[in-house]
């Protein structure tokens, strides 16, 4: 297979002399719409381990209110928001760098220094996020990731594609060996890696039996696997257990008893400020070491995926009737998947089964529900009765990362002491309403700013520390461009 793909749409040829940032006239405006709903989703699985501890953020919260309202809220967040949204951001910040190499490398001029600058400034934006609001964040894996990516950047859009659902695959599997048993078997990655290569290569061949003889056999063969207890495994392993020790810490809480309470609330309450620096450091300290044997490869896969789409030419093409039959699609596959991981995970939280495999049924129905999500965000973007929204959508989307570190910061001032101390206080119902208000409105913030700014102030940092020149960001209102007509 040759890196020419002469049969292939290709992506707009972009301004071989640009040295800086590509104008608002030329950018893709479906992604801003997609990479602004994305933010939504992001927000949405953020808010709940900014307002309670990680081990109690994702199950049912009811801290008081309905336990049926918790039920259904936790069900709507397992099914359609976690994983899915971190998957589709991810793709999309592939497909960014892969645009920004491509454009760096038609400009010719100082393309490793640029590109090595831009993945540095994301790095330190990740370090100082994690450290101060947020320990999970995904700056840091991105910047790594995008830094992985260019050593790809001669590799076909095949070869991409193929390499990275392989390599996702493979992170699926080893991630639930190590969570869902605690017991690692080189033996088994290594064979789910082969029938994962088989599989994909099928699938890209048109082999579509030989294909779905190797995913049953990778459906299966996991199952089992997840089913089986090993020698060291006890019944305390299974999430049962785990959802009933989340519920006594939020009754802790909720009781005020601080000697039963985590360490996250207990911080929390003393209002000493370095106390929490100090527990951000070691959080985020641990999840350095979750980085390293699994967010890091699965980030990677994802860019891969997001690069390979990207030039295979299918994100410039725009077609309507591609977008309507991808989100067919993948929301044909992906729903069934996750709408059965979550039935069959409610019934593991309550004591009624130990199956431990749902959850490899909920990481797999990721892709497709993402895939299925983009579809249905480009279709939907493109009808003009609903512009207004869209407008607000795609200008947060123009602002990612203003918006996703603006989000951590707004819900931190919620939560954390040195604001309005509401940590450990919502229930899921409400956390999942201060997500979407809060998304709302930085959207429309995010479409204020940009009447009068070229781009939002982290992303003009990065942009004047990517480029090492100051760049002029204010813009004349008649110079704002019309977000409706911009060429694709």
């Amino acid at each position: 297979m040759t890196s020419a793909e002469p049969d292939r749409p290709r992506p707009p040829p972009l301004d071989s002399n640009a040295s800086g940032p590509v104008e608002s006239g030329a950018r893709i405006v479906w992604l801003d719409a997609l990479r602004g709903f994305a933010l939504l989703g992001i927000l949405w699985a953020n808010v709940r381990q900014m307002f309670l501890p990680f081990d109690a953020g994702g199950f049912a919260v009811a801290l008081g209110g309905s336990e049926r309202l918790a039920w259904l809220d936790w069900q709507l967040f397992h099914a359609l928001i976690d994983l899915k949204f971190l998957t589709l951001f991810s793709v999309l910040f592939g497909i960014g760098f892969a645009l920004q190499s491509e454009r760096l490398t038609l400009s010719g001029r100082g393309f490793a220094g640029i590109y090595l600058r831009r993945v540095l400034i994301l790095a330190l934006f990740g370090i100082a996020h994690g450290l101060l609001l947020y320990s999970a964040e995904v700056l840091l894996p991105y910047a790594i990731a995008g830094l992985l990516l260019l050593t790809m950047r001669r590799v076909s859009a095949d070869s991409l594609l193929q390499a990275g659902l392989v390599l996702l695959g493979v992170t699926i599997i080893w991630s639930y060996q190590i969570g869902g048993i605690g017991s690692v078997s080189v033996m088994i990655t290594v064979a789910s890696a082969a029938l994962l290569a088989i599989a994909t290569f099928a699938l890209w061949r048109r082999s579509w039996r030989l294909a779905l003889g190797a995913w049953v056999a990778i459906l299966i063969a996991t199952a089992c696997l997840l089913t089986v207890r090993f020698e060291g495994t006890t019944p305390e392993d299974a999430i049962a257990n785990e959802y009933r020790e989340a519920q006594q810490q939020l009754a802790a809480i909720s009781g005020q008893s601080t000697a039963a309470a985590p360490k996250e609330w207990q911080v929390r309450q003393s209002g000493d400020f370095a106390a929490l620096t100090r527990l951000h450091v070691e959080q985020y300290t641990q999840l350095l070491f979750y980085l390293a044997i699994m967010l890091l490869w699965r980030t990677l896969a994802l860019f891969m995926i997001g690069a390979g789409l990207f030039r295979s030419g299918m994100i410039t093409a725009q077609l309507p009737a591609v977008g309507s039959r991808v989100a067919r699609v993948g929301l044909g596959i992906g729903l069934p998947l996750t709408l059965l991981a979550t039935w069959l995970q409610g019934r593991e939280l309550q004591g009624l089964v130990d199956w431990r495999w749902p959850e490899f049924l909920h990481a797999l129905s990721a892709l497709p529900v993402a895939c299925g999500i983009a579809g249905m965000v480009f279709v939907m973007s493109q009808r003009p009765a609903e512009r207004r929204l869209w407008s607000r959508i795609e200008a947060a989307g123009r602002m990612a990362l203003t918006n996703y570190i603006g989000q951590s910061f707004t819900i931190a001032a919620l939560a954390e002491p040195w604001g309005f101390g509401l940590y450990g206080h919502l229930n899921g119902v409400q956390m999942t309403a201060v997500a979407i208000i809060v998304y709302a409105l930085l959207a429309e913030a995010s479409h204020g700013w940009l009447n009068r700014f070229r781009m939002g102030p982290l992303e003009w940092l990065w942009r004047c520390g990517t480029y090492w020149r100051w760049l002029p960001n204010r813009c004349a209102m008649s110079a704002l461009p019309d977000i409706r007509h911009n060429p694709q």
